[in-house]
């Protein structure tokens, strides 16, 4: 188990910027995920500090020891890929043990280290079979077990849930989550999944373009986003453009095209983005932000119900509520909100 560091790393493909001095330390024992869009980078960084690919610039770090010119088998990673390459030819045994093999230990204690990571990722009794006789969920752990058989300094992860059903996926956020804190690995994991990067991670890494956007825990990620792009990109956001005209009682005060609402944020002047996520708009509520609007259109989600509510020209907010109270297509609304919940970003030239 050891720290990663990152200094100034760039990665380019012909004229391509796949990464862009990007620096990042990473905790011992911490589980990261590296979450952006695809062709953000985070692929090309995973590959960067297993060593399958070498930067055109910048340093890796284990602990204090710089690993930038090693080969992958001389960084002791252990590393799980989207479509987990198991050998089809060899079995369950022999596929985890297909890394101990390779470093000379005795066939006795590989035998013995093989049936106790099968027993931690609860496949006993599955050791002879094949890949194709395993599912989804089995063939994933198998890939798990192979990772961190030989107890690698570092765990990497490149989408292992993406073939994985969506149920399924679910199931094994939390079972990878509770692994990784068992084995207390340093762990950096891929996705372009957003709950799945929610779930698992004790800080998220966004990227965009090669560039660090944000790093920052999941609740910090989601309710104070650090720009517009973040904003948009995690979650779902409605944004207000308006101007910073004051401050009251430790808030700020921005003038909108639909009224002047209390707010708080990092943008405390000049114009700016106003972030409301859907959750956090309320009808009838007892909040100081209120604005009027009339029902457009309303969306049955199980748990909640998604409103579009129209509150003036070019303003349409979206609204997730409880169903027990329906709100018709048409009816008059009032929606309400909290300064708290206002969160200010700087405006940027174009939302994506």
């Amino acid at each position: 188990m050891a720290s990663i560091r990152l200094h100034n790393l760039t990665k380019r493909f012909g004229r391509v910027v796949a990464v862009n001095r990007l620096s990042l330390e990473i905790r011992e024992g911490e589980l990261i995920t590296l979450l952006g869009p695809s062709g953000c980078g985070k692929t090309t960084t995973l590959r960067i500090i297993g060593g399958f690919e070498h930067p055109d610039g910048g340093e890796v770090f284990f602990g204090d020891r710089a690993v930038t010119g090693l080969p992958p088998e001389k960084r002791n990673t252990g590393i799980v890929f989207q479509n987990y390459a198991l050998f089809p030819h060899l079995t369950v045994n022999e596929n985890v043990a297909f890394g101990l093999d390779v470093r000379g230990i005795s066939r006795m204690e590989i035998n013995r280290q093989v049936a106790a990571i099968l027993k931690k990722v609860q496949l006993t009794g599955l050791g002879g079979r094949y890949p194709h006789q395993l599912s989804g969920g089995q063939q994933q752990r198998t890939a798990l077990a192979r990772a961190l058989v030989f107890n690698p300094t570092v765990l990497l992860l490149d989408e292992p849930l993406a073939n994985l059903d969506a149920k399924l996926r679910e199931e094994m956020r939390f079972y990878i989550r509770h692994l990784q804190r068992e084995f207390g690995i340093t762990t950096v994991y891929v996705t372009h999944d957003q709950a799945e990067a929610m779930v698992l991670a004790d800080r998220i890494v966004v990227l965009r373009d090669g560039v660090l956007q944000q790093v920052g825990a999941p609740h910090e990620i989601y309710q104070r986003p650090q720009g517009a792009w973040v904003a948009d990109f995690i979650g779902l956001s409605n944004f207000v453009k308006g101007m910073v005209v004051g401050s009251r009682d430790g808030h700020l005060m921005v003038q909108t095209p639909a009224g002047t609402f209390t707010a708080t944020g990092t943008a405390a002047s000049g114009e700016v983005l106003i972030v409301l996520r859907p959750e956090s708009l309320h009808f009838q509520g007892q909040h100081p932000n209120r604005l009027a609007g009339v029902v457009r259109e309303r969306a049955f989600l199980g748990n909640l119900l998604d409103y579009r509510i129209e509150c003036g020209d070019n303003l349409l907010l979206r609204v997730q509520a409880d169903p027990s109270r329906l709100y018709q297509p048409g009816e008059r609304v009032e929606i309400t909100f909290s300064p708290a919940d206002a969160w200010t970003v700087a405006e940027a030239a174009s939302q994506t």
